[in-house]
């Protein structure tokens, strides 16, 4: 015998939605085999300056990936290392570049176990309009970027599909 549970709720529980503004994603794209020494490199570089809110990875292109860092800005300026065309399939080294950003994130209970949470925050984006420039999904966490100007405009949507928290006195003004 075998048992499914399937979850779901109209509007998905979280602990709030936060914003942050003028923020920097440097970004740099590397052959898959530089990840580890570069990747050590840049979390090296970020612990001495404290400024890092994320480090994440995706796939740029064939054997390549684009290793990402959300800072603050006084970071994106901090001496990261640039890729060091070691690798026989790497081209000539790359120096990062850095791109103006906003962020938005929530947690909620069991987001890891559930399905559909990143299908609604995308949703919700797509119905306003908002085009997300990164999106990071870790266990009960998602953050999403944004460029300049849309965080907030995100989060409004984003309350559309996930509810927050309400203290009693919110609970007892509406």
């Amino acid at each position: 015998m075998e048992t499914i549970a399937v979850y779901w709720e109209p509007v998905i529980k979280t602990y709030g939605i936060m914003t942050r503004t003028h923020l920097s994603l440097v970004t740099l794209d590397l052959a898959a085999d530089r990840l580890g020494a570069l990747g050590t490199q840049w979390r090296d570089a970020v612990a001495r300056s404290g400024m890092a809110l994320l480090i994440f990875t995706r796939l740029a292109s064939c054997g390549r990936l684009r290793l990402n860092l959300l800072a603050d800005p006084c970071m994106a300026g901090a001496e990261l290392p640039d890729s060091d065309g070691h690798s026989p399939r790497s081209a000539p080294p790359v120096r990062p570049e850095t791109h103006a950003v906003e962020l938005v994130y929530f947690q909620g209970p069991h987001f890891g176990d559930r399905y559909g949470i990143a299908r609604a925050a995308l949703n919700a984006l797509n119905a306003c309009g908002v085009a997300p420039v990164a999106m990071v999904c870790s266990g009960a966490s998602v953050y999403l970027m944004t460029g300049p100007g849309g965080a907030f405009a995100a989060q409004e949507a984003l309350r559309t599909s996930f509810g927050i928290p309400q203290t009693h006195e919110s609970r007892s003004e509406s």
